[in-house]
């Protein structure tokens, strides 16, 4: 009998191996709808914290969709990791994308003045944070109709893995993004946008090599780290003498330490840079982040830092509305509150950082830098109001407050300035910028004629840059490059003579991605 069990049992063990053998060699399902990258189709996978949408659904059949809404230019979108492991490709071996869209303008929610809809496909670097950190533009497409299918090929211009390069460092591309194009197309904000990504397919060039995964070279003890911090302060357009509870609040702000930053020792010092953003952002926009690969520019700082091209510094990004209006994650619309900045940055922002982090004392070691409406506020703010403290300056396409004539004569009759140089001042605008470039071109040359007070001063024009981020990456990637560092000689009387910056591939004409409020 126990041999027959045994018979019995062995026979059974067969069998299984045999359904189980049948069962793991059948074929793979492969979705309806989804993304392929050469002959592997996948469903979507969705980068959430980099998307700005709203009922973000996925399909069983493998689509997915959502509604955009427009805001002034920026209008909403989903963002998409290109493999489900969320590894990267490499951009430069493939030639065309191929996508099929389902969209509808939402009933009730389109200005029926605005023309069809139309979309922009966002190629997002692996340091990217998403849809609006860190992207590059690969193409905008309209829609011949309000609603309906679209399919359209994107061709990958030969040179946009340089571009890429100019930007990253390297060819490397963590994802994409589907983008409502609001820009100038008659929406008025608020109008809302339902899309349904269907397919979405990279063709590869013929013979392309094999994708490989990101390596930058750098170590983990070479890389920095992101803080998040919530420092007390007050509401600056309110009186002192009328302050309530309500006006008085804790503000977040993030904060980068160099590699090898440690918090025990007292003896190793930093510099300190204060990163401002622009009109319609606030603190997040510049995408640097505890999450991830932690943001574009936060990839910038650890490589300068750790080829020796950047002297290593504290860097905190901070929202520049100094009013109860500041967030959290806020719409960044407040004048009134931009404006009384000076009092939070002199006051509240500054010394908690100084008190908190091992930081340098003195303006020797401190830097105040801002894109737009950030750059506006590190003139009129930053130099005209506090000389003091700070003795490097940078300007990203800076949206000015103040003339160029009128900041020099403040300045210069300022008796508490006398004396206070400043070290670096660094500009940059791109020459298809509407918004600020006219008056770009005479503030360069009155600041490259105020020798008395600048001792170093670099400007570089973006060809084909618009008011945008492409612009923004690379002035603050250039600026980072010259702060900080002890001059071997400063010719005041030739201030052109100064180190120039890199420059990059010279760029197509960007699509404008436009934060700014309506006023601006």
């Amino acid at each position: 009998m126990f041999q027959n069990l045994k018979k019995h049992f062995s026979w059974t063990l067969v069998l299984s191996a045999l359904t189980l053998s049948v069962v793991s060699s059948g074929p793979v399902e492969v979705p309806s709808n989804g993304i392929t990258l050469r002959d592997t189709k996948e469903k979507f996978t969705i980068f959430e914290d980099g998307s700005v949408a709203s009922n973000i659904e996925e399909a069983e059949d493998g689509s997915v969709s959502w509604v955009a809404t427009a805001s002034n230019g920026a209008g909403g979108g989903v963002s998409f990791y290109m493999k489900s492991n969320k590894e990267e490709i490499n951009i430069g071996n493939y030639e065309s994308i191929d996508v099929e869209i389902e969209y509808n303008a939402v009933k009730g929610k389109w200005n029926e003045k605005a023309q069809n809809p139309s979309f922009g496909f966002r190629i997002l670097p692996w340091d990217s944070t998403g849809l609006f950190g860190g992207y590059e533009d690969l193409e905008y497409f309209d829609a011949e109709e309000t609603s309906g299918t679209l399919t359209h090929t994107i061709k990958i211009p030969s040179d946009f893995a340089d571009k890429i390069k100019a930007s990253s460092d390297y060819d490397s591309v963590l994802g994409f993004a589907i983008k409502f194009n609001d820009y100038q197309r008659g929406n008025s904000d608020g109008d809302e946008l339902k899309v349904q990504l269907k397919n979405v397919k990279f063709n590869a060039k013929k013979d392309a090599a094999e994708d490989k995964a990101f390596d930058d070279g750098l170590t983990e003890s070479q890389r920095g780290s992101v803080v998040e911090i919530n420092y007390p302060t007050r509401d600056y357009t309110v009186e002192e003498s009328a302050l309530t509870d309500a006006d008085r609040y804790k503000k977040h702000a993030w904060v980068y330490l160099p590699a090898g930053y440690d918090a025990a020792d007292k003896d190793t010092k930093y510099p300190v840079v204060i990163l401002l953003h622009g009109g319609g952002q606030n603190e997040n926009t510049w995408g640097l982040s505890n999450k991830g690969r932690g943001g574009k520019i936060k990839g910038y700082m650890d490589r300068g830092m750790a080829s020796g091209n950047v002297e290593k510094f504290i860097l905190v990004a901070a929202t520049g509305v100094a009013s109860k209006n500041w967030g959290p994650n806020g719409a960044g619309n407040d004048i009134n509150g931009f404006h009384a900045f000076k009092g939070e940055l002199r006051d509240d922002l500054l010394p908690y950082v100084r008190e908190n982090f091992n930081v340098k004392e003195g303006r020797d070691n401190a830097a105040l830098a801002g894109l737009s409406m950030g750059g506006g506020q590190t003139f009129s703010i930053g130099i005209k109001e506090c000389l003091d403290l700070f003795s490097y300056y940078g300007g990203f396409s800076a949206y000015m407050f103040v003339s160029d004539k009128d900041l020099v004569k403040a300045v210069d009759e300022n008796e508490k300035f006398d004396g206070l140089k400043i070290h670096e001042l660094y500009m940059t605008c791109g020459d298809l910028d509407h918004i600020v470039w006219d008056s770009y071109p005479p503030f360069v040359e009155t600041m490259k004629g105020w020798t008395s007070r600048i001792e170093d001063f670099v400007d570089y024009t973006y060809i084909g840059g618009t008011h945008d981020f492409p612009v923004w990456y690379k002035g603050f990637n250039d600026f980072i490059q010259l702060v900080f560092k002890q001059k071997e000689s400063a010719d005041p009387s030739n201030p052109s003579n100064s180190t120039e910056p890199s420059k990059p591939a010279k760029s197509g004409h960007f699509q404008i991605l436009i934060f700014l409020i309506r006023k601006f």
